[in-house]
């Protein structure tokens, strides 16, 4: 990725003009980009319409289901656009597979219905994220954008939505009057023939629309990583450095110039043309003489003509008029709005009352139903969101993490590997301290503390993590796990400040303070073992007690 190509100026932007700014993108290159998109689902449409020729509503769903995949490729060619790189369709469409091998699954799944699909995925596709880093990085670019592109998602939606029902009306008003169309059929799905031209114009419809929704959706993404990555500073710093060494280069040369004008031709051009603007003066007009009554007569016969008279046909469009057909509802529907109505009916009311207003117990009906499912997905809400706190009332302990097999092995630079540490922490830290290798002393029992929280308390420390970030996290470990003890809490927080201040400003601690850090190192890790050792017997104890009652 070179910054210098960019095409667009990167600036900080608000998650609307990013969307903005994909837009025009996609105005640019649509052509392309709905090809892209258009290719393999048409190839896909049609292979399924060959084997299920009796289902087309099933094979336009697959379709629509695969949106995720077909996706991919104008997000590629978006991505090479927007970096001034050549892209033609033959090279984007070799890798088609290559570009859907990363989490196809997935998208296909749990997360097809995502309102945030077109931010997310170029975290798959273009950063080859998965898992537990693409769970990171996609919290962190949802921090500012997850609502601009969940509205990007609903707005791309009823598009769709509209251009159908537009394109239908358009064909509607195309028909002739003399044509008579049987229009239930079409509408039920009875008629196959008909179905497929509707499929297919939803196709045509989705990749009119996919171009837009990839590249606002790619914008937005990239908004957010100029956003956090700073790219605005780091162009402006390669630009004042590449003015700097062209400055360095250039050699001062004197530089003579003779202006030189000529006024020669403009003043001959001048003298000629007064000359023949005096020579060209108008001519005498001579009118014959007309009595009044003559002048009538010429009068009536001029506006006479035809370019006195004016003609105008209009025409308008109006609906057709058209005989209309009772059709029976189905026995399933009739009876699925008649229990509606007994949920929002009242037995008070009279049968004879006002016919307009039967539509009142059916309103209530579908509320009555839409409360509930609210209710009841609040309800499994809560107690899943305080499902810890419910099993400590009970008298449970909270669920224990089961620590990912994956653990960092060096952390900014440090190893904490457990194998890599001394014996005896402490007095080999006392030993480089008073060698005169301060930093070497304090990295030493900064990562000794740092291994035995991943090794031990399997805190939950990865690469990217800062020194903050990892106190920061210790801290909210503390509140879930007893372990962590205030004292080991308190330790550590100051343990990182004096890290870094040493690390970063250069001040070492003075020798009083190191001891002392070494002496609550030896307490806290210590009484961390006695605590959980007596732990242990007090269960080992308690088991022995239940195993002796009959």
């Amino acid at each position: 990725m070179n910054l210098d190509r960019l095409a667009v100026r990167a600036r900080q932007r608000s998650s609307w003009e990013s969307i903005d700014l994909g837009i025009l993108l996609a105005r640019r290159h649509w052509l392309q980009l709905a090809t892209l998109w258009l290719l393999p689902a048409a190839v896909l449409f049609l292979v399924l319409a060959l084997l299920f020729s009796d289902s087309p509503n099933w094979v336009i769903f697959a379709v629509w289901w695969l949106k995720p995949l077909f996706d991919r490729l104008p997000l590629l060619v978006a991505s090479r656009k927007l970096f001034n790189e050549p892209m033609s369709n033959r090279e984007a469409l070799v890798q088609f597979r290559r570009a859907n091998r990363t989490d196809w699954f997935a998208w296909l799944t749990w997360r097809r219905l995502s309102f945030t699909r077109a931010f997310d995925l170029p975290v798959t596709v273009l950063e080859n994220a998965r898992g537990k880093a693409r769970s990171t990085r996609i919290s962190l670019l949802h921090r500012k954008a997850a609502n601009a592109a969940s509205w990007l998602h609903i707005v791309g939606v009823h598009v769709e939505m509209i251009l159908g029902m537009g394109l239908a009306a358009l064909l509607y008003l195309m028909l002739p009057e003399q044509l008579e169309i049987d229009w239930m059929p079409i509408l039920n799905d009875s008629n196959a023939t008909y179905a497929w031209i509707a499929n297919g114009c939803s196709l045509l419809i989705m990749a009119a629309v996919a171009p837009f929704y990839v590249c606002g959706g790619f914008m937005l993404y990239i908004g957010r990583r100029v956003d956090l990555e700073a790219w605005d500073i780091e162009i402006h710093f390669r630009k004042l450095r590449a003015r700097l060494d062209a400055r360095q280069q250039r050699t001062a040369q004197p530089h003579s110039t003779a202006k030189t004008t000529s006024t020669a031709a403009s003043l001959v051009c001048a003298l000629s043309l007064l000359f023949l603007t005096t020579l060209a003066g108008p001519q005498p007009a001579h009118a014959d003489a007309a009595t009044p009554a003559q002048s009538e007569v010429l009068i009536d016969e001029v506006l006479a003509q035809d370019e006195f008279h004016q003609r105008e046909k209009v025409s308008n469009w109006r609906l057709r008029d058209f005989e209309s057909r009772e059709y029976r509802f189905p026995d399933w529907f009739i009876a699925f709005i008649e229990w509606l109505e007994g949920l929002g009916g009242d037995d008070d009311i009279d049968e004879g009352a006002d016919e307009d207003l039967s539509i009142g117990p059916l309103l209530a009906g579908i509320i009555e139903v839409l409360l509930w499912i609210l209710a009841i997905s609040l309800v499994a809400y809560l107690l899943w969101h305080f499902r810890d706190h419910l099993r400590g009332l009970l008298g449970y302990r909270p669920m224990k993490k089961i620590a990912e097999s994956h653990t960092p092995e060096t952390l900014f630079g440090l190893d904490v590997r457990r194998e890599s540490l001394p014996d005896d922490v402490t007095n080999e830290v006392l030993r480089l301290w008073n060698a005169g290798q301060q930093r070497e002393a304090m990295g030493l029992l900064y990562r000794a503390s740092l291994s035995n929280l991943i090794s031990r308390f399997d805190c939950a420390f990865r690469d990217h993590h800062t020194e903050a970030e990892c106190a920061l996290l210790v801290r909210q470990e503390a509140e879930r796990d007893p372990r962590l003890q205030p004292a080991l809490v308190q330790f550590f927080g100051l343990l990182t400040k004096t890290w870094q201040r040493q690390a970063y400003a250069h001040q070492p601690p003075q020798s009083t303070q190191l001891e002392n850090l070494c002496t609550q190192w030896q307490q806290v890790f210590h009484e961390t073992d006695s605590i959980r050792d007596r732990d242990r017997e007090r269960g080992r104890n308690r088991d022995q007690k239940q195993e002796v009652q009959p």
